[in-house]
């Protein structure tokens, strides 16, 4: 198997997307057209910066606008939607059918009887700080890497640089951001 990074003291996460969500996900009724959207998600799991995770959301028969505060790719496991973007452009999305929805976008959903969803979310990076984050994510893996090969002091303090590094991640994420990780 080839040599892949992993984040140290991270948890795995498995679990079935055919268990129906259980958290309710409330929606402005001022955004709701039509019938009284019934929606509920289940987060399944997070990266480690908190800038994307996994979840799992079903919703009933409604019609409604959607604001995307981050980008979404969607994946149909269960019924079918149709979705309409700004500019009147409409797509039926079925079983076994992706679509994408970027950050800052609007989007008319039209449920005719039920849908259930896999949500891939990522809270997208600033421009002006892709590379810096890139470089950091660089050394960061080079850092695991490496620090399988040394003795098991060597590995203890590259632990303990990562989870500094880790913490400094979420604190430079919060304060540029705004998001509680």
């Amino acid at each position: 198997m080839p040599d892949s990074p992993q984040v140290l003291d991270q948890a795995s996460r498995f679990g079935s997307i055919r268990t129906p969500p259980g958290q309710q996900c409330p929606i402005s009724p001022s955004s709701v057209h039509s019938g009284t959207p019934m929606m509920r998600y289940q987060e399944h799991s997070c990266t480690v910066d908190g800038a994307a995770w996994t979840m799992v959301w079903d919703c009933t028969r409604s019609t409604f606008d959607w604001y995307y505060e981050f980008d979404e790719v969607v994946i149909i496991l269960e019924g079918s939607v149709r979705v309409t973007d700004c500019h009147g452009n409409t797509h039926t999305l079925n079983v076994g059918d992706a679509g994408y929805f970027p950050c800052g976008t609007t989007w008319l959903w039209e449920v005719d009887n039920y849908v259930r969803k896999v949500a891939f979310c990522h809270n997208t990076i600033p421009r002006g700080l892709r590379l810096p984050v890139r470089i950091t994510r660089r050394l960061a893996r080079e850092v695991q890497v490496r620090a399988r090969k040394l003795p098991p002091l060597g590995r203890q303090l590259a632990s303990w640089l990562q989870r500094v590094a880790r913490i400094g991640r979420t604190t430079a994420s919060v304060m540029l951001f705004g998001m509680p990780l």
